[in-house]
Formats: C-alpha cells, structure tokens, sequence
C-alpha cells in the first residue's frame, strides 16, 4: 500500500506518532552506537585492583603473623598452663628486696662464673622470678625460672610456651634457637607492608564504607555474603588494624629503613649504630659496651640488692619494678639497671635507674625523651600492649579476631568471585557437562590455579588452628625427658599443618568437594575440644582442681580452649557436604525459568575453589 493510500490523519493525530517514531529511532541508533572504549582505569577501580594482589600474594602468611599475633596477647597465660609444674606457688609481694636477693644467691650457687644477668620479678601475670643468664660474653643466654619463697629452681617441662607464638608472629621462628630469625623478619616485614598497602587501598575501593559498617546479608549466600562479612570485619576495627600494622612496621625502622641512620649517624669507621640506639633508648653512648665475638668478660661480684631495691623505689615513689640487669658497661664495671614494670605506662621502654653493683650507688638514670623517640616508643607500646590490664586484654584479642575474619575472608571472597566469574564464562560460551552413565551431570574442574589457591585456603584458614591445637596437646603427649622437648613440640605443629596441606591438596586440586573444608575444621575442634580432657589426665592442673580452688588464669586457658574447640566443630558442621542452602540462598540458587534456561548446561565450577 502506498502513501496516497493511507487514511488521511489530522496533525493532532499524526503528533504522537511522529514523537514515538523519533524516540524509537534514537534508542535503536543509542543501541547501536558502540560504547567509546576507555583506556584509563579510574582511580578507585587502580585501587580495587591494587587491594586485590597486595592481599592475595601473602595473605596466608598474613593470615598466620595476625593469628599468632593475637594468641601472643595472652602469651605468659600460655607460658604458665604449658608448664603445669609451676602451679601452687603462691603469690609474694614483689617489693620484698629479698624475693630477688634468694634467686640471685640461688643463681650464683648454680653458676659461680655467671657474667650477666636479667631478673623479671614476679607479678600478678608471671609467678615465678624468671632469669636470663650467661657466662660468656656474648652468647646465647639461658632461662631459669626460681620459686619466689624459696629462691631454687623450678624443675619445669622444656617447651616454648606462648613464647613460640609470639616469636612466630615477627620473625617466623621454626626451631627454639632459631637460625634465621633475620630473613624471618624480613618475610614479615615484606608481609606486612603489604598489609598496609592493602588497608589504605581498602579504603579508597570501599565508597559507601560507613554504610558497608552495617550492611551483613548471611543469607544471601555466595558471593554477596562473603563480601559482608569482608567488609564488616574490615570496617569495625579499622583503627586498630591501621595502628598494629604501621607499628609493626616501626618497631624494625632500624631494619627495613636503615638509610636515614647512616645518614645521621656517621662514624670515623662508618655508621656508629651504638650511637643512635643509645638516644633511642635514653642512654649514654659512652656507656653501652661494644664487645666482639669471643671477648671475655669478668664474672659478677657479689651484689647486694636489697639496697638498689629500696633506692629505685624511692625514686620512684613506690612505682613497680619490672626487671632488674647486672652486666659490665663499657669501662668493666659492674653495674645493675633497675627497671620499672612495663604495665605502669603506655611508653615502651619504661625508664631505667643505674646503679653500682659493688657499692649500690645511684649513678644515672635512663628514659627515652625527646619527641620522635618518645611516638616511636608510645606506638611500640600500643603494640605490644603490655600495660594492659585483662579487660583491655581481651578487647585486643577480639580485636585481632576479627583482623584473622578479615584476612580469612577476602581469601575466601577471592575464590568465590574466580568460581562465579568462571562459571558465568561457561554459561556465555557453552560449554556443555559431561555426563555419567546414568546421564547426571558431572562438574567439570576450574582451572587448576583456581583450584591450588583454594587449597591453600584449606590448608591456611583450617589447618593453622588445627596446627595450633596440636602444638597445645603436644605440651601434654611428649615424654617430658625427651631429648630437645621443645623443639619436638615443634615438629608436632609443622607436620600437623603439612599434613593439613596435604589433605587440602588432595581434596581441592585432586578430587573437588567441601569435605576439604569439614574435615580439617572438625579434627581442629576435637583437638581443642579435647584439651581439657588431655590436661586432666595428665596433669593435677584441671578443671576438677582450678575451678573449686578459684584459680581463674588456669580454669580460664582450659575453659577457652573447650569454647575454641566447640566453635570449630559448629564450622565444620555448616561446611558438611550435602548441606543444603537455605533463605535467600536456595532462592537465589534455585533454577530460573528464563531465557538463559535455553543456554547449555553449565559446569559448577565454585564446587571446586570455594567450599561454602
């Protein structure tokens, strides 16, 4: 039909035609017209992309350093249950001059030819009068541990205690005496910048942050619940996180940053280091002894301590003494450095009075002063956080949780986005299932690097509590005349987490499924679980002895370690095989009558990365 054909239309009528013709014909050319490709990543996205790698290449060592970091805020608690001899010393008043002169006379008793040593009294976390002594001039020292009434030593088990924890933490430690306690140092630092990078970069990714602070959908399964749970654990404590890894990262400057020192710091024989931490810590250049390997040092003389005692305390006004020192300064003679308890300021280190050790004068007092090395000791102390009391404690290690969550949980996330972005591939190019003989359809496999990085989450996120819980049970199981104890327990711990490693290899790389998860998240919760029963039948210090006799420090270790072991069994039960979503999540998971069902199956490939 032609034009001269048409009904005729009046301009009132032929208006709106006209009008939607216009309109359909400009979104058919918008629909057509190609989007102008942009070369330039915005910032934000350069951010996102940043977070990403800097949290993925050591966010399992990350993972390890927070964890074990948060065990050490506890670390003389652990150093006490672990060493079960030392219950039922009684407390003593540490201001008794005589606790420390009956552990020193007992020391000089065992080693005659001592020429150093370092006394930590006792307090309301640490009993025992604790010693480090040598009889070299530089080498290693040993450990003692007195009984404060009597001034003789405690026959206690050989083990690391909490000790491994914290040295594991900064500087990777894998044997008691440790031989690469410097490359470990590096590893973390590394590790731990890379933390910081990836914080600053969290933060710039996340645009509506505050809302995220109260944004957690469980129920929606999947990606979207990770990335809550990811950004809440972030978000809740991020000043803590910002403080314990900058921090961290100053408490090795001399380390990681020794440009600044040689520049100000320069020697006749190059960079005088003796110089720098001198002002660092408060102290005199001249006074701080340069000794080289092999040197030989005088023994003690005998030292009187009551006197230096009662001197330090006036001075102090009553002010707790923390440790005590005798050593020969730079000149060769004896002094003894009185130290005041870390617990009674945030500043670390606390101030030091000197004295003569021959005649118990008052020659000098040590504290750091000035500006920077006072930030650098207040964010030292935040660090270590040894002022504070068992409340502020326990915030700190909440704290540091919910860093591990963190950590845990952008591992996590990682996997499941791969695993969603993997399979919405498949679904646009597809990708046809294979079948089985009675024509289910069978997953094919994620690519294998998918695959190994979600054994590494097995191995990291599962088996390191797993780790740690057998490290614990060892303390109980190794025959305590066993030769190298302490390193035996040890062995314990890393062929637990080999072991878990192994498992997780099998499971995610080999044969997929969520048993990888289940099984070593249910062997660490019957680990824990069973750690009381351990203690009980190995030791006197159980449950059935603490809790009548009101002896919080111990029933406390053993009642955490049941509610640890109760708290992994609940994860590994939510991780079974064969549990099946619910809420929002079988909805979303559910099939959909839409044009996409026309599409070829597709393969489900998340079974294989992420487990949940």
């Amino acid at each position: 039909m032609t034009s001269s054909t048409l009904p005729s239309q009046t301009p009132a009528e032929r208006a709106p035609a006209a009008t939607a013709a216009n309109t359909a014909s400009e979104a058919a050319r918008s629909a057509k017209k190609p989007k102008a490709p942009n070369d330039r990543e915005g910032f934000r996205q350069a951010m996102s992309w940043l977070h990403t790698w800097a949290g993925l290449i050591l966010g399992w060592l990350l993972f390890a350093i927070f964890l074990t970091g948060t065990l050490s805020f506890f670390k003389n608690e652990f150093n006490l249950w672990m060493r079960p001899e030392m219950h039922g010393l009684q407390p003593v008043d540490a201001t008794d001059p005589q606790v420390a002169q009956k552990a020193l006379d007992a020391l000089v008793r065992r080693v005659p030819n001592v020429t150093q040593w370092i006394m930590h009294l006792p307090d309301d976390r640490d009993p025992a009068v604790n010693i480090l002594w040598r009889d070299t001039g530089n080498g290693r020292f040993e450990t003692l541990r007195m009984n404060p009434q009597t001034g003789e030593a405690i026959d206690a088990r050989q083990t690391m205690g909490g000790d491994f924890f914290y040295r594991f933490h900064f500087e990777l430690r894998t044997a008691q005496k440790g031989r690469w306690t410097l490359e470990g140092r590096w590893v973390v630092g590394v590790a731990t910048m890379l933390m910081f990078v990836a914080l600053i970069s969290g933060v710039i990714t996340h645009r509506r942050i505050f809302k995220d602070f109260f944004t957690f959908r469980p129920t929606k399964g999947g990606q979207r619940a990770w990335l809550d749970a990811h950004n809440v654990s972030g978000v809740l404590v991020l000043p803590f996180y910002l403080m314990i890894t900058f921090s961290g990262l100053m408490i090795f400057h001399t380390l990681y940053m020794p440009a600044g020192i040689a520049t100000a710091y320069k020697g006749e024989n190059g960079v005088d280091s003796n110089a720098y931490f001198a002002d660092l810590q408060g102290e005199k250049a001249e006074s701080r002894p340069r000794r080289r390997p092999g040197d030989k040092v005088e023994p003690l003389p005998a030292i009187a301590l009551p006197s230096i005692l009662t001197e330090a305390r006036t001075r102090w006004d009553g002010g707790r003494i923390g440790s005590l020192q005798a050593r020969r300064d730079a000149k060769g003679r004896a002094v003894v450095e009185v130290t005041r308890h870390e617990g009674d300021r945030l500043q670390y280190r606390p101030p030091r009075l000197l004295f003569d050790a021959s005649i118990g004068q008052w020659l000098d007092q040590a504290d750091a002063t000035g500006p920077a090395v006072k930030t650098y000791g207040v964010l030292y102390g935040l660090h270590m956080a040894r002022f504070a009391d068992i409340g502020l404690r326990w915030a700190l290690f909440g704290f540091g949780l919910l860093g591990s969550l963190m950590i845990a949980t952008g591992m996590v996330l990682w996997s499941v986005k791969r695993s969603a972005k993997s399979q919405t591939q498949a679904s646009r190019t597809g990708i046809a299932a294979n079948k089985d003989n009675r024509g289910g359809v069978v997953p094919t496999m994620a690519p294998f690097g998918e695959r190994l990085v979600a054994a590494i989450n097995i191995a990291t996120l599962a088996g390191l509590p797993l780790a740690c819980g057998v490290y614990i049970a060892s303390n109980r199981l190794v025959p305590l005349n066993a030769e190298g104890r302490a390193d035996v327990e040890l062995a314990w711990f890393f062929s637990a987490w080999g072991l878990a490693l192994l498992w997780a290899l099998a499971c995610a790389v080999v044969r997929p499924g969520r048993m990888g998860w289940s099984v070593p998240l249910g062997a660490a919760g019957l680990v824990w679980g069973l750690l009381p029963v351990i203690n009980a039948l190995t030791t006197h210090t159980h449950l059935g002895v603490t809790l009548p006799a009101g002896e919080w420090v111990w029933a406390s270790m053993d009642l955490a370690f049941l509610a640890t072991g109760l708290l992994l069994g609940w994860l590994s039960w939510r991780l079974r095989p064969g549990l099946a979503p619910k809420g929002k999540a079988a909805a979303a998971k559910a099939p959909r009558t839409s044009t996409a069902a026309a599409l070829p199956a597709t393969p489900d490939v998340s079974v294989s990365t992420s487990g949940a």
